[in-house]
C-alpha cells in the first residue's frame, strides 16, 4: 500500500469520523471503499463500517439501517467484532426485536463480551426485566460494564432491593473493581427515591476506602445527594476536595445552596466559578438566577443575564426568561416584567404568565394585567395550573370588572377546570424488601 494511497484512506476515515447526516456517511462510505485495494489492511474497510453506523442509527431510519446491514452481510464485515457490535447497539435503539434477531444470528466467534453486553442493554431497556437477568446470569466472564447495566437496570425500575443484593454479589463475590460508573448509579437512585442522608454517606463511605476519586461523575453525584439531603457541610467538604472541579461540581453546588435559600453564598460560588475561569452552562445560570430571586437581588440577576446572552453567548431558555419575569415582578419592576415576556424568543408558559399576574395584583397595576389576563386565557390551561384562573378571577374582581369576572368562572365550568384541594403526606416506612444495609 503506497503512502499516497494510505493517506488518501485515512483523510476519507476523518472525514467520516466528522459527517453528521446519513447521507453523507454513506457517500463517504462508497468513496473509501472504491478506493481501497484487496491487499489493503482491513482496518479501514471495518473502521469505516462503524463510523457509517452512528449517523446512521442518528436518523432513527429502520429501512437505511437494513439497508446497510444487507451490505455488511455481502461484503463479509460482520465477522469483526467492533462492526457486529455496532450494528447490534444500532438495532437496539431502533428494533429491539430485529436486535433480537441479529444477536441469534452473529456466530460464536465474533459474540464477545461487548456483543453481549450490548445485548444485555437491549434486554434491560424492555420491560422483562426476568428474562435481562436470566441473559446476564448466563454472560460467562461478566465485566464491570455487564454489571453496571444490570445494575442500572434495576436501580432505575425502582427494584432497589434487587440492585442492592447486586451490589453486595460483584463486591463480595467476584474480583470485578467496584467503578465510579456503579457508585454514581446507586447514588442517583438514592436520590430518586429519598433514601439520602445514610445511603449517601455509605456509598461515599465504600468510595473513600475503595480509594476512588470524586471525578466528574462520582462528584457531582456525592455533592448533589448531600445537598438534597440537607447536609451542606458534607456536601461543602466533598466540593473543596476535588481536586480539579469542573462545571458540574460548581453548578451542582451551587443549585445545593440556591435550594435551601443560602443565595449570597450560591452567588459567591458562580462569581468565584467566573473568576477561575470556569465556563458555566444553562443549569448554572438558572441555579444563580434563582438564587438571586430568593434573595431579590434585581441587580446581580440582570447582570448575569446580560453575562449569559453577551459573554458566554447562551440562548435563554424558558427556565432563565421565568426567573427574570419573578425576579422583576417580586421587585415591583412590572414593566421591566413585561418587557422580558414580550421580547422572549420562546413562547410564554403558564408559569410565567402566573408570576407576572400575581405581581401585578400585589402591586395592583391593572393595567399591565389587562394585557397578561387576555394572552393567558389563549392558553390551554390544564387543572394542574387551575389556580391562574383564579387569579385572573380575583384580578377583574380587583378591578371592579363583575362582568369578566362572572366570564372566567363561566369559562373554567365549560373547560371543566376544577381547582385541586392541597394534600400533604409524609413517608412513614421504608420501601418494601430494602435491606437496612446494603452498601458495605
Amino acid at each position: 500500500m503506497s503512502l499516497t494511497h494510505n493517506l488518501a484512506a485515512a483523510d476519507l476515515l476523518n472525514a467520516l469520523r466528522r459527517a453528521a447526516c446519513p447521507s453523507s456517511a454513506l457517500h463517504l462510505y462508497s468513496l473509501l471503499r472504491l478506493c481501497l485495494l484487496p491487499s489493503d489492511p482491513s482496518y479501514f474497510a471495518w473502521r469505516a463500517a462503524v463510523l457509517t453506523l452512528k449517523p446512521l442509527s442518528a436518523s432513527s431510519s429502520l429501512p437505511l439501517l437494513s439497508h446497510f446491514h444487507g451490505h455488511l452481510l455481502r461484503s463479509n464485515l460482520l465477522a469483526y467484532p467492533h462492526v457486529a457490535s455496532s450494528l447490534l447497539r444500532s438495532y437496539s435503539l431502533l428494533s429491539p426485536s430485529a436486535a433480537h434477531q441479529l444477536f441469534d444470528q452473529i456466530p460464536p466467534t465474533t459474540c464477545n463480551i461487548y456483543v453481549l453486553n450490548i445485548m444485555l442493554a437491549s434486554l434491560c431497556r424492555s420491560s422483562d426485566l426476568d428474562s435481562a437477568r436470566a441473559f446476564f446470569d448466563d454472560i460467562p466472564d461478566k465485566d464491570a460494564v455487564s454489571w453496571s447495566t444490570m445494575l442500572a437496570c434495576y436501580l432505575s425500575r425502582g427494584r432497589l432491593a434487587d440492585g442492592f443484593a447486586l451490589f453486595r454479589s460483584v463486591t463480595f463475590s467476584t474480583d470485578i473493581a467496584v467503578d465510579y460508573i456503579m457508585l454514581t448509579t446507586i447514588l442517583t437512585a438514592c436520590t430518586s427515591a429519598g433514601l439520602l442522608p445514610p445511603f449517601c454517606r455509605s456509598v461515599h463511605g465504600y468510595a473513600v476506602r475503595c480509594a476512588l476519586p470524586a471525578s466528574m461523575h462520582l462528584g457531582t453525584a456525592l455533592i448533589d445527594c448531600y445537598a438534597k439531603a440537607g447536609r451542606l457541610d458534607y456536601a461543602t467538604r466533598v466540593f473543596s476536595r476535588v481536586p480539579n472541579r469542573n462545571v458540574m461540581h460548581w453548578t451542582a453546588m451551587i443549585c445545593g445552596m440556591a435550594s435551601h435559600l443560602r443565595n449570597k453564598e450560591a452567588v459567591q460560588l458562580f462569581e468565584e466559578m467566573c473568576q477561575r475561569r470556569v465556563q458555566p452552562n444553562e443549569m448554572t445560570f438558572t441555579a444563580v438566577l434563582s438564587a438571586c430571586v430568593n434573595a431579590g437581588l434585581v441587580e446581580k440577576g440582570r447582570e448575569f443575564f446580560k453575562l449569559m446572552v453577551d459573554r458566554y453567548c447562551l440562548e435563554p431558555n424558558i427556565h432563565h426568561y421565568g426567573c427574570m419575569v419573578d425576579l422583576y415582578g417580586k421587585a415591583g419592576l412590572l414593566e421591566d416584567a413585561y418587557e422580558v415576556i414580550k421580547t422572549m424568543k420562546v413562547e410564554p408558559n403558564v408559569i410565567i404568565w402566573t408570576s407576572l399576574l400575581a405581581a401585578c395584583k400585589k402591586f395592583k397595576n391593572v393595567e399591565i394585567a389587562i394585557e397578561g389576563m387576555e394572552k393567558a386565557l389563549a392558553l390551554e390551561i390544564s387543572d394542574e395550573n387551575a389556580g391562574l384562573y383564579m387569579l385572573i378571577s380575583d384580578l377583574y374582581a380587583m378591578s371592579g370588572w363583575w362582568d369578566d369576572m362572572m366570564k372566567v368562572r363561566r369559562l373554567m365550568d365549560e373547560r371543566n377546570v376544577r381547582k385541586n384541594r392541597g394534600l400533604s403526606s409524609i413517608k412513614v416506612d421504608e420501601p418494601q424488601g430494602l435491606p437496612s444495609a446494603a452498601v458495605s
